[in-house]
């Protein structure tokens, strides 16, 4: 257990992310897996009203096992009065009378951060939610090293919720410090990279190398799990209770590779999906752009797999809306149509 900055909420370092679990349509097999993190000692669950039926089937557990669980959302509603219906609308969905924290979910510009916590903005329905004991402790989560800071600096927040791997480690210079000079609580996102260390042999890193390079950081309370599987479970406390600090050669070795595909690529966070009218598979066609960039002599492949999308990138309305969910602000649509250009040809 580590210690969730001032809040003084004892948390388990490996935590549980529900987005793996918003596509899952058997309730049995997510309520496995929730029992599953709770039976071995994870007791913080982290979810956010953007995740479609991710609250629900958390709720489902939290039905008869709230008290075990250290239980964490988000709402991306920006003034006061949108956020509390969000706030009241994850109640039911969890089936409680309480969340432990209530985060800000995705501040990642300055204009955010101005509108959140200005008049009016999200952060006093934050406040009066835990007037009303709804809420006990209020975070940000974001993909933006100067609204972190912010946040930190600002005292208003319990607790940020960022990434950290050995692909993305920016946040390690001057976040990940100053939070814990303020006694802030550090949450870590895709300590795993979404999973992008494992595509294929080339970038692969061993989980609990990966593991072990985040846990190493004294300043993280927690580190979220996102999984849909109890291997993953199972993988990532078993990395947990096998700790040892990474060399410096180790590192070296790992970041390398972390970085091969580039520090611009997808990270399969899924949030462009919901919001595309088209319906298509985003991801998908981005893992398709980011691995050709390096690997282009396997067209073959990449053609094959561009063949298998149910609906193609030519499809696109150039509506954006999946550029303004990115966090990480990458050209979608431009990606999308180089990918049909190239790949949309005759297996």
């Amino acid at each position: 257990m580590r210690t969730l900055g001032r809040t003084g909420a004892q948390v388990s370092e490996v935590g549980f992310g529900g987005i793996p679990i918003i596509p899952m349509e058997d309730l049995d097999e997510t309520d496995q897996i929730i029992n599953h993190a709770l039976d071995v000692g994870i007791n913080y669950l982290d979810t956010a009203e953007a995740y479609p039926t991710s609250e629900m089937k958390i709720g489902r557990v939290m039905k008869d096992r709230r008290e075990e669980a250290f239980l964490a959302t988000k709402t991306t509603a920006r003034d006061r009065d949108a956020a509390m219906r969000h706030l009241e609308q994850s109640l039911e969905n969890l089936q409680t009378d309480r969340v432990d924290l209530w985060q800000l979910h995705d501040i990642s510009t300055i204009a955010l951060w101005e509108q959140v916590t200005g008049p009016g903005g999200a952060l006093e329905a934050a406040r009066q939610a835990q007037e009303q004991g709804m809420v006990r402790f209020v975070g940000l989560s974001g993909h933006n090293n100067e609204t972190l800071l912010r946040a930190v600096d600002s005292g208003e927040f319990d607790t940020i919720l960022c990434v950290y791997n050995l692909a993305v480690d920016s946040s390690g210079e001057q976040v990940l410090p100053r939070a814990q000079e303020a006694n802030v609580g550090v949450a870590i996102m895709k300590p795993l990279s979404g999973g992008v260390f494992f595509r294929r042999e080339e970038t692969y890193i061993p989980p609990e190398k990966a593991w072990h390079y985040v846990l190493a950081r004294p300043e993280v309370s927690v580190a979220l799990a996102g999984t849909n599987c109890l291997r993953d479970i199972d993988q990532a406390i078993a990395a947990s209770e096998s700790y040892a600090p990474l060399s410096e050669a180790e590192i070296a070795q790992y970041a390398e590779k972390a970085t091969m595909l580039g520090g611009d690529i997808c990270r399969n966070c899924g949030y462009c999906v919901k919001d595309c009218p088209a319906g298509i598979d985003i991801p998908q066609v981005m893992r398709i752009h980011d691995e050709a960039r390096r690997f282009a002599y396997e067209w073959p492949k990449f053609r094959r797999a561009y063949a298998a999308l149910e609906t193609k990138a030519d499809q696109c309305l150039e509506c954006r809306k999946c550029e303004e969910a990115c966090p990480f602000d990458l050209p979608i649509v431009e990606r999308l149509q180089s990918v049909h250009k190239r790949y949309n040809q005759p297996v």
